[in-house]
């Protein structure tokens, strides 16, 4: 029983300082969201308002507290121009998971039904597929 209990102590010291144990403390390193969608094409007469939409919708993310930095990025050079980035910083995946779980009600007490309807509809006009990927800030790297 002695063997039992000690190999069990060990086993869970040994998970407790283990790198995989650390890597999931979501306080150690920041966290990145990095969505990237793909626009269906050249946009038309309503371009401007699809742009004024992006900025209305970056306020709200750019004001929320759990966000310590977000970017819309367009496409600049090469060859696809149809990228949409949206890059999110947090200090850590709670604050990450938390701020999407209540990102609707924040659009929902910022604006009013008829806008949201109208950027949904922009956004379902011009915005194809896109992916969505979680990264972690290697230490000691940032400037």
């Amino acid at each position: 029983m002695f063997r039992l209990s000690l190999a069990a102590f060990l086993f869970s010291v040994l998970f407790l300082f283990s790198t995989s144990s650390f890597a999931q403390d979501g306080n150690d390193f920041h966290v990145i969201h990095v969505q990237t969608f793909k626009m269906h094409g050249i946009m038309g007469d309503d371009a401007e308002a699809f742009n004024e939409s992006l900025t209305r919708q970056a306020g709200v993310i750019n004001g929320d507290s759990r966000v310590l930095r977000s970017y819309v990025l367009r496409h600049f050079w090469g060859a696809d121009s149809r990228d949409l980035v949206i890059v999110s910083e947090f200090e850590n995946s709670e604050n990450l998971f938390s701020f999407y779980n209540d990102l609707d009600g924040l659009f929902e007490k910022a604006f009013s039904k008829e806008q949201l309807d109208k950027d949904d509809e922009l956004w379902g006009k011009y915005v194809g597929q896109h992916s969505d990927e979680i990264y972690r800030v290697v230490s000691d790297t940032r400037k």
